[in-house]
């Protein structure tokens, strides 16, 4: 079956830059379908506005927050990794039946080269900050990359819950502790969106004895270059944002509907940092 018809749902969806990643690759490929959309849907309309958008003609949709659990709760059918997230950010969309797939946690893993996979996270310590959405399909990632990954959130109770959904051998890092596991740690990620906003800063980690080897990650893309990242780029530390994840797991939302695997291109990359 050709879909015909993609776009990505959010409340709201305006910042989303899903619609340049996926007309690129529709343009790139030449096919003959219709451009990828980004609509609002009202999270207390949801069910209401997807069957809309079904009888729109739409066959696939990317979803984000707030709406990502909504999306796995009308799925008829899901992979076996958004039933461990309990979230669906991809939705197939056919006239008996909806498809909920969650391409965030392999999108990260994609993100990530073969050697710093080896070198900074296979049976190493692995930090994640953050106990939200991202920072389930980071959790979920790391183990299975074979990481000894842990956790931390200035709310533990959360930090729990997501931890016993996944039923991953991982505990939480207390606050007294941070700092001191954080400097044993070979890979870092931020998760929350602390340094999203213009001025904000990252304050949760002090760099000041993070050693020279570690890496880290914050999933923040915009702006490219975080408080977080300028800090640890100020200790000589290898960084990464969260743009590359963005575009790997768009490609497998792609892959899932139209049965083409696309590549990350430097040319996609470079016309994302300049929007």
């Amino acid at each position: 079956m050709v879909i015909d018809r993609t776009a990505v749902i959010g409340f709201p969806v305006d910042h989303s830059l899903s619609p340049i990643i996926h007309n690129y690759w529709i343009k790139e490929l030449g096919l003959d379908i219709k451009p990828y959309d980004k609509i609002n849907v009202d999270p207390n309309k949801f069910e209401e506005q997807i069957k809309n958008l079904k009888i729109e003609g739409y066959g696939g949709l990317n979803v984000t927050v707030p709406l990502k659990e909504l999306a796995f709760n009308i799925s008829d059918k899901t992979s076996d990794v958004s039933k461990k997230l309990k979230s669906v950010n991809t939705l197939s969309l056919s006239s008996d039946k909806i498809n909920g797939d969650n391409t965030d946690a392999f999108g990260f893993i994609n993100s990530l080269d073969k050697k710093t996979i080896e070198e900074n996270i296979t049976n190493k310590k692995t930090l994640v900050l953050g106990a939200g959405g991202s920072a389930r399909s980071i959790v979920y990632a790391l183990n299975e990359l074979g990481s000894q990954v842990r956790l931390f959130n200035r709310t533990p109770e959360k930090a729990r819950v997501l931890l016993n959904d996944l039923s991953v051998s991982s505990s939480l890092v207390s606050t007294e502790e941070l700092d001191d596991y954080a400097n044993s740690s070979s890979f870092i990620v931020n998760t929350t969106s602390l340094g999203q906003k213009g001025g904000e800063h990252n304050n949760i980690l002090s760099f000041k004895n993070i050693e020279t080897k570690t890496f880290i990650y914050d999933l923040i893309y915009n702006p490219k270059r975080s408080s977080f990242i300028e800090q640890a780029e100020a200790k000589g530390l290898k960084v990464q944002n969260g743009l590359r994840m963005l575009i790997e797991q768009a490609a497998i939302s792609f892959q899932i509907w139209h049965e083409i695997k696309v590549d990350v291109s430097n040319e996609l990359m470079s016309l994302l940092e300049s929007v």
